[in-house]
């Protein structure tokens, strides 16, 4: 949370989503209110596997957490925690 608000919270052009592997819907939305995650929470069981997973994770598996930064046609622009944030200083002009 701490990068959230310090790296992408007033930052309008970045939208965060949580794709969540929980299964219980309601264990997965209790977690994001705990934790005080104020993006969209997304189970993956209620996402389209074709549209948002297989693209970026073509054996549909991805480790928790993991970091990608795509652009608004969902290109994949680049992956992984310290590459997102670095690349998002590169374009900031940071």
């Amino acid at each position: 949370m701490e990068t959230y608000r310090s790296e992408i919270a007033s930052d309008n052009l970045v939208e965060l989503i949580h794709l969540s592997q929980d299964r219980d819907e309601d264990a997965a939305t209790d977690w994001a209110t705990e934790v005080g995650m104020p993006w969209p929470t997304l189970l993956t069981e209620d996402t389209d596997e074709d549209d948002l997973i297989l693209p970026y994770f073509p054996d549909g598996r991805f480790g928790v957490p993991s970091y990608l930064l795509v652009d608004r046609t969902g290109k994949e622009i680049t992956r992984g925690k310290s590459n997102v944030f670095n690349k998002l200083e590169e374009l900031r002009g940071e």
